[in-house]
């Protein structure tokens, strides 16, 4: 552990993110936007007190990516050595979904491979939250464990610095002049923040009714086929931002079509399970017709199938889906009915 005064902070991260592409914050109002920039911007550049409007997924896995020509033996674009500053857990801890998904079971897509090896990951703890974050209730927190390349956590007394892999370590060697010794006292002053947020977004989900100890997988695997699901649906329009916008849901489809010169090319782009003809086979059958049995698969994968193959929920309490829904669809308490009639 490392400690960086809160004065040498630009400096640190000018230095860090020297010859790569830079995505940081960008604070607009009581929101957040991640951005690209061609260096660390003092003054304009944010770490954030919690995570932005726009998931950090987009960077490994682009809303649209350009696969191929029929017949083009060219090479693919190069994605640029980048690096992110002010990452949140909520965001660091989905990247392991994506990782399962496109990485980790055969075969590998050489796409998200190459994107995850050439993104740097800083990130920082939360140090405030939005009203509709509730990950305690998702047994996640709003500080990192795990997933990060370097970590910075806020205190009266500067930065806790801690590197989370091997890349980290070797930038951090870089800036040495800049850090000491982190010492008991600002350890425990991170601590003690930590603490502070941990209880201000649990107490915040719980004044809703959701417990942050609540069973939610067997919540969720008892309610199908219950009439919770009818009357969610009956606000849904099908218009996917909740699918769009959470930083876990990874769901795609291949497209044919004519581009430059009239060449046939495919490209790969984000999908919703809430569309209506998501599940549409060759054949024209669809599994799940109706709102109600889409709305209710959208919770069995995230609090059933990923918990069993994985050992955690495929969300973390974000809560943008709660902001971008169109019908007013809580997810917070889609699963506090749940939990109740459970």
């Amino acid at each position: 552990m490392h400690k960086l005064e809160k004065t040498r902070l630009d400096d640190f991260l000018a230095r860090i993110t020297e010859g790569r592409e830079v995505y940081a914050l960008e604070q607009t109002g009581t929101q957040y936007h991640l951005v690209r920039s061609a260096a660390w911007q003092a003054g304009k550049h944010t770490l954030g007190a919690f995570r932005p409007v726009e998931p950090l997924k987009a960077l490994v896995f682009r809303p649209r990516e350009w696969l191929g020509t029929l017949g083009d033996t060219a090479p693919d674009a190069v994605i640029p050595e980048r690096i992110v500053i002010g990452a949140k857990n909520c965001d660091i801890a989905a990247l392991k979904i994506h990782d399962y998904v496109f990485l980790n079971t055969a075969p590998a897509d050489p796409l998200y491979k190459e994107a995850r090896e050439k993104t740097i990951i800083v990130s920082c703890d939360c140090t405030d939250a939005r009203p509709v974050c509730f990950c305690p209730a998702v047994k996640e927190q709003p500080y990192p464990k795990a997933g990060f390349d370097i970590n910075l956590a806020p205190t009266e007394l500067g930065y806790v610095v801690e590197a989370g892999s091997e890349r980290g370590e070797k930038l951090l060697k870089k800036v040495g002049d800049l850090l000491v010794a982190a010492d008991e006292g600002i350890l425990k002053a991170r601590d003690q923040s930590r603490q502070k947020i941990s209880r201000k977004v649990c107490g915040q989900t719980e004044r809703m009714g959701l417990s942050c100890g609540a069973d939610l997988r067997q919540a969720v695997e008892k309610s199908q086929g219950k009439k919770i699901w009818d009357d969610f649906a009956e606000d849904c329009v099908e218009c996917g931002a909740c699918n769009l916008i959470c930083c876990t849901c990874h769901c795609f489809l291949l497209a044919d079509g004519k581009g430059k010169n009239d060449a046939n090319v495919r490209i790969k782009q984000w999908d919703a399970c809430l569309y209506r003809n998501f599940a549409t086979v060759a054949g024209g059958a669809n599994p799940r017709r109706h709102r109600a049995e889409r709305l209710h698969n959208r919770f069995d994968k995230k609090f059933s199938f990923f918990p069993g193959v994985l050992g955690s929920y495929a969300c973390d309490g974000c809560g943008r889906c709660v902001e971008a829904c169109t019908g007013k669809i809580d997810i917070r308490e889609v699963l506090k009915r749940a939990v109740n009639e459970l």
